[in-house]
């Protein structure tokens, strides 16, 4: 089985608090079946392959996600002891387009809690501009036996047929995010309209996430979803072998052990010791992307999280230097479905899920609307397989050096935090906390 980190879906469903509905030309054909046919509204704007978003403006952007997937963090598990997984980039861009019609206090909230510096038309073209960056990080060139990197970003929109969303507000969903809106009747089809969201889900993620929407997550009273997948896959750039694994004992955070499965591979891996922390980074194939691994000393987990901010993620990265390691790694798979409504409020954007003072004026022209849930699902699956192929030049450079250097050993034998990175911007993409790798 090969290295798989396959993450997720986001839901938001704006209520009509009034429950009126505007006109629009376009129609959708009637449901059948278990899911619902889908018609879809285009903005006369193709997306835009070209955005003109400065440097400054991109790493702005890579900043406010990581510093919203720091603060977001202990928020999502409360008692701290559970493992975690999430994509700060997918609730970034999902929040994002439903940030893209709001106003006022509506708007200046959800800015606080996703730590967005920009003006709305320089962020969503920085977003784009990242978009396409990560498009390129996908490896078409095949190698026998290899898995090599593909990253997956779908965004779309579901709207109520017949209701009316500003030309706009269209506009900039496409020209920024490439994405359409598909009509759905969320009124008289309400639970065909759920299944046709959660099969677009599925097929986005390759069958990986399913039912985003449990039942009654949408009712009659659903004027707009917005959702956004993601899915990534690779081998790693250096193979950990099964006959290497074998069982270590694993320290969770409040002192018990547990003999688990670990990998374990001697190579040249980019290492950092810090005041507090060992940080390693395991590259994918083509080099392009990575895991960092960060784990704090032993009983300070807790402090170490909550002093976590950007500058020390970017210090962190920057400081990981080539070393010889005989590495020890467990083997992880999990789920995760963390509670999002509760932990974006306390961050900033509870106006937004409050019918009385919500303003997603700048999606309908009126005050209709006000976000009735957040969903957000994800999975990790780590293990041994991987290729050398393109990551073959840093193996090669780190293997001169095996005669004559006994390797550090690094075991990440207790609670560390892991990120999937882009390496060249420092987006996180995925993000996490490995608490108990027993637990699925």
């Amino acid at each position: 089985m090969r290295p798989t980190i396959l993450c997720s879906c986001l839901l938001l469903a704006l209520v009509s608090a009034c429950g009126g509905a505007g006109n629009t030309a376009t129609t959708t054909t009637s449901d059948t079946g278990k899911a619902q046919a889908i018609g879809t509204a285009k903005s006369s704007l193709a997306r835009n392959p070209s955005p003109q978003a400065s440097d400054a403006d991109l790493a702005a952007v890579v900043a406010g996600n990581t510093e919203f997937a720091l603060k977001v963090l202990p928020l999502l598990d409360a008692q701290g002891d559970n493992n975690l997984v999430y994509s700060p980039f997918s609730l970034t861009l999902a929040l994002e387009m439903t940030a893209a019609g709001a106003k006022g206090d509506t708007l200046s909230g959800m800015e606080k809690a996703l730590s967005f510096q920009l003006p709305q038309s320089r962020l969503q073209a920085a977003l784009n501009r990242l978009d396409l960056v990560l498009a390129g990080k996908t490896s078409t060139t095949a190698k026998p036996n290899a898995q090599l990197p593909n990253l997956n970003i779908s965004n779309a929109l579901w709207a109520q047929q017949g209701y009316n969303l500003q030309g706009t507000y269209l506009d900039a969903l496409s020209v920024n995010f490439g994405a359409a809106v598909n009509l759905l009747d969320f009124v008289k089809a309400t639970e065909p309209s759920r299944l046709s969201i959660n099969n677009w889900v599925e097929e986005q993620t390759q069958k990986k996430i399913k039912d985003l929407l449990p039942p009654d997550s949408v009712s009659s009273s659903t004027r707009v979803v917005l959702t956004n997948a993601i899915w990534f896959k690779s081998d790693w750039a250096q193979q950990f072998t099964k006959e290497s694994t074998r069982n270590q004992d694993f320290t969770n955070r409040k002192g018990s052990v547990s003999s688990l499965p670990f990998m374990n591979q001697t190579a040249t891996f980019p290492y950092l010791q810090g005041k507090g922390y060992q940080a390693v980074e395991l590259p994918y194939m083509d080099n392009k992307l990575a895991m960092l691994v960060v784990m704090p000393d032993a009983g300070k987990f807790d402090s170490f999280v909550q002093g976590l901010n950007s500058a020390a993620v970017s210090d962190i990265a920057a400081g990981l230097k080539d070393q010889y390691l005989a590495l020890s790694m467990p083997k992880f798979n999990f789920s995760a479905n963390p509670a999002m409504n509760s932990s974006l409020s306390s961050l900033g954007m509870s106006a937004a899920f409050d019918a009385g003072k919500a303003d997603f004026s700048g999606m309908t022209g009126n005050r209709d609307l006000s976000i009735s849930g957040v969903v957000h699902k994800a999975y990790i699956n780590v293990d041994e397989k991987g290729t050398e192929a393109a990551a073959a030049t840093g193996v090669v450079v780190g293997v001169t050096s095996i005669n004559v250097n006994q390797p550090l050993k690094l075991a990440l034998d207790r609670p560390f935090l892991f990120m999937i990175r882009d390496r060249q911007t420092g987006l996180i993409i995925f993000m996490g906390k490995l608490m108990n790798p027993a637990a699925s």
